[in-house]
């Protein structure tokens, strides 16, 4: 039987090759402009010190090699290098370290300066969000046409909580961008005259993101499959493997950590994601811990969290690929991209932080916009009238962006009445500290007085009160405190994150008295609370006390 000829690769016209350029550098601009407007979150600090750390101490380990050689290198030297986190591969933390030393002789222009040098290293994610626009861009106009490429590639700009997060020096849109260029290059592979060749090529890039994140390892089923609808057996299942073999040994290669002890090392790190304590997600009003939260909590948060029209032209794209994947399965792959974790997560895995821990399947669904857009581009016609309409569509899903600019990570769509609705179901209001942004603690500066202290609450690690502190604080020898000094503190700066509000804290926004807030849409997500002397008497939170993963 011979075999199905195959997809052929066009060459992009001049006009498309264009259009990735222009709406990356859009996108990284949008960032870069606003990159200090969000508050430092408690993440940040954590993987920025275990980026730079990485870096200090791969210096001394070339000084070592340079100066005594590659023998001189032991095992125990390894792992004392890894060993300042090893919940996560360190590709993503790496590139978080280099942007914050890289960029820290200019951070008073990325936001100011701050102890944990955080805002440079947010030049990373910027980086990367642009890479992935451009990417999306390409990939929508090279299968489906320019119309499909322009309004994929803006879907994701005007994906609130998506831009959102391409400000903060986590993992989380690294990883979009390595899971992204992982599934791509791996379908292009399949399509390609030389499949064995190009999926062993496209391997590396899963290699790349086995490096920054658990969540790759849940690619191979969908290559796998995607290969066998493809390809015949005798090509499909070489390149399967070699596609295999050429991730784990970019993984290895790349984290020195499992070089040792690998077996039992690796099996240790893929339990990470259940190996710890539950997180408390607030979902319909109750407080829930992530591993017992009902199914539909991703399908609802996918749902509610893109503006609706850039669902509707989803589901219009998601409807024809599935009409065409006789002809055409690439976008019933990405919609199995998309569904392979939304069914994980409606399981008793782990998931918190609303879309958060599955961001990396938004820029699947822009190529689905992007596809959806098309057709009706196509339906149009030359229609000027009709064609203005559906720009204008487009441009009206950026609305969210700016109205809730810079808490985007509050952002909920018209399904729930928008931040409002959400706060009246009982919805989580905020992310992990975003919203005590700069402008709020201009106000703490301006109107705590000199040397008196200030609480924070709700606090989740020891570096994130010292990461908050600006230059003008610490001037006035203001001291942030976490939420356990509110018994030596006149002052309490709450976030709405209230599934970790202990009793006490609750207690003290009774008895204290809000003198500013920052809020969207008539709802607070932060305020600062002076109280009358005596201050409130701690007492400690009797609930289990919870370490918070990212």
């Amino acid at each position: 039987m011979p075999d199905p000829a195959p997809m052929a690769t066009p060459t992009p016209a001049p006009s498309i090759a264009r259009w990735p350029w222009l709406l990356g550098t859009i996108a990284g601009l949008a960032v870069l402009l606003t990159i200090g407007d969000p508050g430092i979150t408690s993440d940040e600090p954590i993987d920025v010190k275990v980026g730079r750390n990485y870096l200090s101490l791969a210096g001394g380990l070339i000084d070592q090699v340079g100066s005594r050689g590659v023998g001189s290198v032991r095992q125990a030297n390894l792992d004392a290098f890894f060993a300042d986190n090893a919940q996560h591969p360190p590709l993503g933390r790496w590139l978080v370290g280099l942007a914050s030393v890289v960029f820290e002789p200019v951070e008073g222009l990325l936001g100011g300066t701050d102890p944990m040098s955080v805002h440079p290293a947010r030049m990373a994610p910027m980086l990367a969000f642009a890479v992935l626009v451009g990417l999306i861009t390409r990939e929508a106009a090279r299968r489906f046409g320019l119309p499909a490429g322009i309004v994929a590639g803006v879907s994701l700009i005007f994906m609130p909580r998506v831009f959102a997060h391409a400000h903060f020096a986590t993992l989380d849109t690294v990883l979009a961008l390595f899971w992204s260029l992982a599934l791509l290059a791996a379908a292009r592979g399949i399509e390609a005259r030389r499949p064995v060749l190009g999926l062993t090529i496209a391997g590396a890039l899963w290699g790349l993101a086995l490096l920054t994140k658990i969540h790759a390892w849940l690619l191979p089923p969908l290559v796998v499959g995607y290969a066998l609808v493809r390809l015949p057996i005798r090509k499909a299942i070489p390149g399967a493997i070699l596609w295999g073999l050429v991730g784990l040994l970019v993984f290895v290669v790349g984290w020195p950590w499992l070089w040792n002890d690998s077996a039992e090392r690796l099996v240790r790190f893929l339990s990470t994601s259940v190996d710890r304590q539950p997180i408390r997600v607030l979902y319909f009003g109750q407080v829930i811990e992530d591993v017992a939260l009902p199914w539909h909590y991703p399908w609802v948060f996918f749902a509610l969290t893109m503006p609706i029209g850039l669902l509707l032209l989803g589901l219009i794209g998601l409807v024809q690929g599935v009409r065409q994947a006789r002809t055409n399965p690439f976008p019933a792959f990405l919609a199995a991209s998309i569904l392979l974790f939304l069914v994980l997560f409606s399981t008793r895995a782990p998931v918190y932080d609303g879309e958060r821990l599955f961001l990396h399947v938004f820029p699947s669904w822009a190529l689905l916009i992007g596809l959806g857009f098309q057709w009706l581009w196509n339906r149009v016609g030359t229609r000027r009238g009709l064609q203005t309409l559906l720009m204008a569509l487009v441009v009206a899903q950026g609305v969210g962006v700016v109205r809730m600019h810079p808490y985007q990570l509050s952002y909920y769509n018209l399904l729930i009445g928008g931040l409002a609705g959400a706060d009246r179901l009982g919805m989580e209001l905020t992310y992990w500290g975003d919203t005590l942004d700069p402008s709020l603690l201009d106000e703490v500066q301006r109107l705590v007085p000199e040397g008196e202290s200030v609480a924070i609450a709700p606090t989740f690690h020891h570096l994130y009160p010292t990461a908050l502190l600006t230059p003008g604080l610490f001037e006035k020898e203001i001291r942030l405190l976490p939420e356990q000094g509110i018994a030596e503190s006149r002052w309490l700066l709450v976030f709405r994150r209230s599934a970790y509000w202990s009793p006490t804290i609750e207690a003290a926004q009774t008895r204290g008295k809000p003198v500013r807030e920052q809020s969207r849409a008539g709802v607070w997500l932060s305020r600062l609370y002076r109280f009358d002397p005596p201050p409130p008497t701690f007492v400690p939170d009797n609930r289990e006390d919870s370490f918070r993963t990212n």
